[in-house]
C-alpha cells in the first residue's frame, strides 16, 4: 500500500470528479477536499487493520464510498424539512433590471411607490400589456400607446 502523503495527493482527482456529480449547495471546494481526506484517512486506517490487503484497490473502493457519501449529504441538506435552510431564490436578472443602481434607495423606493400608484389607475388587460412591455414582448402598437398616454396624463397631473 501506498504511505498516506502519496495516497492523498492520488486522492485528489477522484474527489474533483466526484464533485462534478453531486454539486452541494452550500460547500465550496475546500469542503469537498476536507471530506475526502477524512474518509480516505479512515479507509486507510481500517484496511492496515486487515491482513489482507492485497486484493482491495484502495481507490475504487474510496471512490465508492465518497461518491455515496456526496449523494448522501446531498440529499440530506435538500430534504423537504431542511427546505427552510436554503437560502431563498430570487431572480436577480429580474430585480437588476428594475431598480437604478445609481440612485440612492429612497429614490428606488418612490420609483416603486409611483409604479403601484399606476398600476392601480391601469384596468387588468392594461396591467397585462403592461407587464408584456416589461418582459419584452411584442405588443399592439395602439395599446401601447393608449397606457404610455394614460401614464404621462397620470404624472402631469400629480405634479
Amino acid at each position: 500500500m501506498d504511505t498516506i502523503e502519496n495516497m492523498l495527493k492520488n486522492i485528489e482527482p477522484i474527489i474533483m470528479n466526484c464533485r462534478k456529480m453531486a454539486k452541494i449547495p452550500s460547500w465550496e471546494i475546500d469542503d469537498y477536499m476536507q471530506e475526502g481526506r477524512i474518509i480516505a484517512l479512515e479507509l486507510y486506517n481500517k484496511l492496515t487493520l486487515c491482513n489482507d490487503t492485497s486484493q482491495v484497490n484502495f481507490y475504487i473502493y474510496f471512490k465508492v464510498r465518497y461518491s455515496c457519501f456526496l449523494i448522501d449529504t446531498y440529499r440530506k441538506t435538500n430534504a423537504f424539512k431542511r427546505k427552510f435552510d436554503q437560502p431563498i431564490y430570487l431572480d436577480v436578472s429580474e430585480a437588476f433590471n428594475i431598480y437604478d443602481h445609481k440612485q440612492n434607495v429612497a429614490d428606488n423606493v418612490i420609483y416603486d411607490l409611483l409604479f403601484q400608484e399606476i398600476l392601480a389607475i391601469l384596468t387588468p388587460a392594461e396591467v397585462e400589456t403592461l407587464n408584456a412591455l416589461k418582459r419584452g414582448e411584442k405588443v399592439d402598437r395602439n395599446k401601447k400607446f393608449r397606457i404610455k398616454k394614460k401614464i404621462i396624463d397620470y404624472i402631469n397631473e400629480i405634479l
